[in-house]
């Protein structure tokens, strides 16, 4: 090895940090109370589930609702923004042509 490998072993001798035994139990322990807590949490949303069916199917309901209106919108606003997209290269020379019969083309399924 030479110099320059032995002090670079030393700088990362130096940089290493030492772990006791007490910041090892101190994790320890907060690894147990995070895995008690999502535990409980699990147990809980169970326990509701089987208790009250009608919430359950209330709760799933409404969210299904909401996924299929969010869907629905994200879906024209994307192809909106991207009409308006296309619609700003019609005056290309080339390109234009294609996006100007494709433009037609919508405009006409949409009457």
């Amino acid at each position: 090895m030479s110099e320059n490998d032995h002090v670079t072993n030393r700088r990362l001798e130096k940089q290493k940090r030492h772990i006791d035994n007490e910041e090892v139990k101190r994790l320890e322990k907060l690894v147990t109370r995070l895995d008690e807590i999502t535990t409980k949490s699990r147990m809980r949303d169970m326990a509701y589930h089987f208790t009250k069916p009608s919430e359950v199917i209330k709760t799933n309901l409404i969210a299904g609702v909401a996924r299929g209106v969010g869907l629905t919108v994200g879906t024209g606003l994307f192809i909106a923004i991207l009409l308006f997209i296309l619609a700003q290269f019609e005056t290309m020379p080339i390109i234009g042509e294609y996006i100007g019969d494709l433009l037609n083309v919508v405009e006409n399924e949409r009457e």
